[in-house]
């Protein structure tokens, strides 16, 4: 992102306005080896505080570990916050004292990285923000890389993916990826601060699309997506056939002629390399609203084939241009699928030369799921003006039953979330009750 410096010129005053992870956290350059400005009332540093504290189990694994030569490898004066469960919530998490006796050094490292963060997240802060504050724990997947934002200087193509925890305080609770993890118990240091928590954080494994083949409730979501892929790319190669001659692999196809689509698995998982050797963002980190079945029987869909049938009538639309030497068109639940997993971008305005502003970050967990969400700029930055930028273009509200969420403008009724922050390495998903139909959308 060459143009990221003019992109918070525009963009900074904006998102001090606005929730959830248009935080300017969600591009903080990383802190290794850098000396954070803080000032403390504190007597005692973290390790002290951890040693007489309510998390006796922790501290035990924070002692057996390497994390207090990890963090002075960071900075000799480095400040950090560590988010320590108690001994209540390590023994419901299974990390009893005995399990952590028998941990290999290396995977009490990795526990440890997990709950800890560069830099101070002060209980002050936190109740001054309605948003989540984002915090990169020192955890980092090997292997995983997502876009570049921040400024390294090893690289600039890229940033490694630590696991991230997004805090907030509501009332006088706190709550980590959208879950209450008990009262805020806030102990100030002088190397940084200490949160002791009812609550275990649970860290994610699966990939979204992992995750949403396991549960079963999302069959006909999945599913669905998948076939149509198939029969998209199907027709798009016997179009290729009788003007080339021959038959292209699928993945020739969405590599060089149908690359505008928005396959299944993409962005659901961990991306193929494009070549042998390749290193670079292969992760997407975003949020998914993904509707069980039986949100598609209440629209009329009793099957997947019921499905395919209703995309039939947008087969006519699907073929290989050769013109222009690219796929074009799509199935009408193409559009539905957009909203639910990528803020409807396929209606992403652009400028006359075809250019579009830059993703921004769009990852919500359910306690910023209200309207103050309807005025974020899902898109705004990089080439094109501001005028370019791509508003939210869901209508988030807050009822009796939990957040609810409708695309602007649809006549249809708004999805609820009955099950939130799913979490996976791509971000959450919010489990809703209905599919997300766009204004005019016909399903008769």
């Amino acid at each position: 992102m060459r143009n990221l410096k003019n992109f918070w010129v525009f963009v900074l005053p904006v998102c001090i306005l606005f929730l959830g992870a248009c935080s300017k956290t969600e591009f903080m350059p990383d802190p290794e080896g850098a000396q954070v400005p803080f000032q403390s009332d504190a007597t005692q540093t973290v390790d002290q505080l951890l040693s007489t504290s309510a998390a006796k189990i922790f501290y035990s694994a924070w002692q057996k570990s390497n994390i207090k030569n990890i963090l002075k490898q960071q900075s000799s004066k480095l400040v950090f916050t560590v988010f320590a469960p108690n001994d209540a919530a390590m023994q419901a998490a299974g990390l009893t004292a005995t399990a952590i006796s028998q941990m290999p050094v290396e995977e009490l490292d990795s526990l440890m990285m997990f709950y800890t963060a560069i830099g101070p997240v002060t209980k002050d802060e936190l109740k001054l923000r309605s948003d989540n504050f984002m915090v990169k724990s020192l955890l980092q997947r090997p292997g995983l890389y997502v876009k570049y934002y921040e400024y390294t200087q090893s690289n600039s193509q890229y940033d490694l993916y630590y696991y991230r925890h997004y805090v907030a305080a509501k009332g006088d609770d706190l709550l980590m990826n959208g879950k209450n993890v008990g009262k805020i118990n806030y102990l100030p240091a002088t190397n940084g601060c200490l949160y002791i928590m009812e609550k275990a954080i649970e860290r994610p494994v699966k990939t979204m699309l992992e995750a949403l083949k396991a549960d079963g409730r999302f069959t006909m979501f999945v599913e669905s997506q998948r076939l149509a892929d198939e029969l998209f790319l199907d027709k798009i190669s016997n179009d290729i056939e009788a003007i080339f001659g021959f038959r292209l692999e699928n993945e020739d196809i969405m590599r060089d002629y149908a690359y505008n689509r928005l396959y299944y698995k993409k962005d659901w998982g961990i991306e193929t390399p494009p070549y042998q050797g390749y290193i670079g963002p292969n992760i997407t980190v975003s949020t998914l609203f993904a509707p069980t079945d039986e949100a598609f029987h209440q629209a009329g869909f009793q099957t997947v084939a019921d499905i395919l049938k209703f995309n039939e009538r947008g087969m006519e639309g699907v073929f290989f241009d050769e013109n222009a030497y690219t796929a074009v068109g799509g199935f009408p639940m193409d559009t539905v699928y957009n909203f639910h997993r990528n803020w409807g971008r396929m209606f992403q305005p652009a400028t006359p030369g075809g250019d579009k502003t830059a993703n921004n970050a769009t990852v919500f967990y359910s306690n910023v799921l209200n309207p103050a969400l309807n005025s974020y700029p899902v898109n705004i930055g990089g080439n094109p003006a501001p005028e370019y930028a791509y508003i939210m273009p869901l209508e988030f509200s807050t009822g009796s039953n939990g957040a609810q969420l409708k695309v602007k403008g649809s006549e249809y009724p708004a999805a609820t979330v009955i099950d939130g922050d799913i979490n996976t390495l791509n971000g959450p998903i919010h489990v809703v009750n209905r599919l997300l139909f766009p204004k005019g959308f016909k399903l008769r």
